[in-house]
């Protein structure tokens, strides 16, 4: 399965009424300058874990990723990332991986 894309939704001095999507089960990618946020909204019964995946090494050895809790009903913003979770192929891409994704929906902001 491949991650969902997503697209940076830019905020605006007149407002932003952001569009959201059901992420895929392998979780969601993006690009990243540094200036991107992304709002996890989750509408399920039950808690869901959110990983950042750290694109780097050091010393050639893995760094864990981060991981945060959303809880029922509730929601959550992430970011804004720097470039140590870029994955390292150059796009300037960023992975998060999702526990589930039933009833969960995601946008990606820009400052």
């Amino acid at each position: 399965m491949a991650r969902t894309a997503l697209t940076a939704q830019k905020f605006a001095t007149l407002g932003l009424a952001p569009s959201y999507v059901t992420p895929d089960a392998a979780g969601v990618s993006f690009r990243s300058s540094g200036k991107q946020v992304l709002h996890v909204k989750n509408g399920s019964g039950s808690s869901i874990t959110v990983t950042l995946k750290i694109g780097k090494t050091v010393e050639g050895q893995a760094v864990t990723a981060p991981t945060a809790t959303v809880g029922a009903g509730a929601d959550k913003f992430f970011g804004p990332f720097n470039d140590n979770y870029e994955q390292p192929d150059g796009t300037d891409t960023v992975f998060v991986d999702l526990s589930s994704v039933t009833s969960v929906t995601v946008a990606c902001l820009s400052l």
